[in-house]
């Protein structure tokens, strides 16, 4: 019987009531764990320990969390930025980089997939409400509703690999974003769009290494069943490798 994959979660660091603590949501956790996957937290302070990480993990999940600072891709900070943990920033960017180059399997939700597109070579938007082309056009990207609830529809692209994981062309998702991929890294492709042209999901162009999605389907696997395939598939796509 083949071994579970342990999988790096990288968390972010809050100060609740004077006390510092590192987090990760528990919805990240146990969609790795339903998967078949071991979660292994990864915190901002182990910055110097990367190279055991690649060691001990099969696969690296980065989930949501604040902005990216723009300093991370050589730009000042726009008046729509909000706010940044630049410790998580530096260690997350340092561990998609060696990850990347390790032939190690990523997934990246909301930030997630930001951060793994500024490390690969790219750039978000700051605030998309400043800085996109036609902001007149922008759908409601941060939601008001439940985190639980889908607000917006996605087009998949054909031909992609998230295409092949999902029946239908159109998926409805949720939204909790102000950032988003600008210029999509070298390396990494389109997979999703939303209606007014903000890019949804990034993946590798000639691998299955990499996938990231802008919604969080860690928070739908109760609403829509279907968004727990982004978790099988990356689990599914690190037993390929182990097998």
């Amino acid at each position: 019987m083949m071994r579970k994959p342990v999988i790096g979660i990288t968390a972010g660091n809050l100060k609740i009531h004077d006390a510092k603590r590192t987090f990760v949501n528990q919805n990240d956790i146990q969609a790795i764990i339903n998967a078949g996957g071991i979660p292994v937290l990864i915190p901002p302070q182990v910055k110097d320990e990367l190279d055991r990480y690649l060691k001990i993990c099969d696969g690296f999940y980065f989930p949501g969390g604040p902005d990216v600072s723009p300093l991370c891709f050589k730009e000042e900070p726009n008046p729509g930025l909000s706010f940044v943990e630049t410790a998580r920033d530096r260690l997350e960017i340092d561990l998609i980089k060696k990850a990347a180059a390790a032939g190690k399997t990523l997934l990246g939700v909301c930030r997630g997939m930001q951060v793994i597109n500024i490390a690969l070579g790219g750039n978000v938007y700051q605030d998309l409400t400043k800085q996109f082309t036609e902001p007149q056009k922008l759908l409601q990207h941060a939601q008001k509703g439940d985190i639980n609830e889908a607000s917006h529809h996605v087009k998949i692209v054909a031909g992609t690999h998230l295409a092949k994981m999902f029946a239908e062309s159109t998926l409805t998702v949720n939204s909790h974003h102000h950032q988003a991929v600008r210029r999509v890294a070298a390396g990494l492709r389109v997979a999703a769009r939303a209606d007014d042209g903000v890019i949804e999901a990034i993946e590798s162009e000639n691998s299955l290494q990499i996938l990231a999605v802008q919604w969080h389907p860690e928070f739908l696997v109760e609403t829509v069943p279907a968004m727990q395939l982004i978790f099988d598939d990356f689990i599914q796509r690190i037993l390929v490798k182990l097998s």
